[in-house]
């Protein structure tokens, strides 16, 4: 069983990323799922776009954005990496400065996931592929959002809290498309035995970072195109969703 891990009581006023817009990207107002608050947004939208990618962010109440810095980092080399073919949504969870509503423990937070997946789907047309990635806390709620609202091709889970948030096989059993998860050795909040008995309980591939903590500090590049080459499959080949 993995060991709890209780996090301390969040911060009044949390210190939170600068905003920081990627080339391209229009900051937006996503309309929540009917009777859901409104959420602040940025989507970076190629006229040629044939792939989206949904990234989900960190806790909100210790100060995660769309704009940390893992996000931020994997929506970087994605515009880098695939200018012209993948679009990309960002967003701030509910009660997150500029998005409407309060925290809502984890659970509301899984419809703001899944209004995300449909503006993206809405605007990419219902056949694009879609990637799901999530960091942290947007592991959970993320995978959670993937599953409930269905056809998601892909899912990246970074750095999954296990000590903190409980992943459960059902939602496994739900999603049907492709997951893989990334860990640095030194996570507090996952070890490598815990990751891979996860990876174990939902069908996942493990990559591991030698000698990185939960945040990535070593190199969120090296790990940005790790997750990218899987979120983005067609960089490696034309065909690789088919």
């Amino acid at each position: 069983m993995p060991r709890v891990f209780h996090l301390p009581d969040p911060p009044a006023n949390p210190v939170r990323s600068p905003e920081v817009w990627i080339p391209g990207e229009s900051r937006f107002t996503l309309p929540g799922l009917p009777g859901e608050p409104a959420l602040d947004a940025a989507m970076r939208l190629p006229r040629e776009a044939s792939r989206g990618v949904v990234l989900c962010h960190p806790h909100p109440l210790y100060g995660g954005t769309m704009h940390s810095a893992v996000i931020l980092a994997i929506a970087k080399v994605i515009a880098e990496k695939a200018p012209e073919t993948t679009a990309t949504l960002r967003f701030n969870y509910r009660g997150v400065p500029e998005s409407q509503g309060s925290y809502g423990k984890g659970l509301a937070e899984v419809n703001d996931v899944r209004a995300a997946i449909r503006e993206l789907r809405a605007n990419l047309g219902q056949q694009a592929p879609i990637t799901l990635v999530g960091f942290s806390f947007g592991t959970w709620v993320g995978l959670r959002g993937a599953a409930e609202e269905g056809g998601i091709e892909r899912v990246a889970l970074i750095a999954p809290a296990v000590r903190i948030f409980t992943f459960v096989r059902e939602d496994a059993a739900r999603f049907r498309g492709r997951i893989a998860m990334f860990l640095g050795t030194e996570d507090d909040f996952c070890s490598v035995e815990e990751a891979q008995g996860l990876a174990g309980d939902l069908g996942a591939t493990l990559e591991l970072f030698e000698g990185f903590e939960h945040y990535f500090l070593k190199g969120r590049r090296r790990l940005a195109d790790s997750v990218v080459a899987f979120a983005v499959p067609e960089l490696s080949s034309p065909n690789a969703s088919e």
